[in-house]
């Protein structure tokens, strides 16, 4: 049994833990139904905050809400922060860039060194219009990329007030929730080959995390 003299000191440690979960709990708040980053809030791949369905079917417009062209190539997951979805893609020179899927042994990259183009598309969550788009970057890509990944692989990540695009050696951009420009960052040429062959180069996939921002709402 505590003594009197312990117990003013377990009832200010329970008062902190409770305070400190207060605190978490509001600084999670803002995420409440959103999917601000790679695989949802902190990562968990979970979003219990809505009814999910197990079946899809394009042609019949089965559970498909609606569906946007988005022109080039891009492996990143859409990013939604209330009524706005964030997606990222990469354009080619070529007409018709190559993308094969699959399973097959070879390594080689795709050998494109048409000049790129990469974008950020913000689309209306509730009927897909495009609500903005900016090109991030222009230029021959720095690095090849494999014949099953794109230059646009990088996941975008928004808190509500920020949206970042990472495309690798072609840099890290930060815009607005009405797509103004905020700063860009040219991080030099990330090389993404295979360390055991280095000339299979395969293109950039690490996703940008975003903390200790403020968050907007609106």
């Amino acid at each position: 049994m505590a003594t009197s003299e312990s117990s003013p000191v377990r009832i200010k440690t329970a008062c902190a833990t409770a305070a400190l979960c207060v605190a978490v709990a509001c600084a999670a708040e803002p995420f409440k139904n959103q999917w601000p980053s790679f695989r949802g809030f902190r990562a968990a791949g979970v979003d219990d905050t809505h009814p999910t369905p197990t079946t899809w079917n394009v042609a019949r417009a089965k559970n498909i809400k609606w569906k946007t062209p988005i022109p080039g190539l891009g492996h990143s997951s859409p990013v939604v922060w209330n009524n706005r979805v964030f997606v990222t893609t990469s354009i080619s020179g070529r007409d018709d860039p190559t993308l094969v899927i699959g399973l097959y042994g070879d390594i080689a990259p795709v050998n494109d060194t048409t000049v790129h183009t990469w974008w950020v598309y913000c689309l209306d969550a509730g009927n897909g219009r495009v609500v903005w788009k900016r090109k991030s970057h222009e230029s021959v890509p720095a690095i090849k990329r494999h014949t099953k990944s794109t230059h646009a692989n990088s996941t975008p990540a928004t808190n509500g007030q920020y949206v970042v695009a990472f495309f690798g050696s072609e840099g890290l951009y930060c815009y607005d929730m009405h797509g103004k420009l905020l700063w860009k960052k040219d991080l030099g040429r990330l090389d993404a080959g295979f360390y055991m062959v280095p000339d299979a180069q395969w293109g950039f996939g690490s996703s940008p995390i975003l903390t200790g921002q403020p968050f907007a709402m609106s």
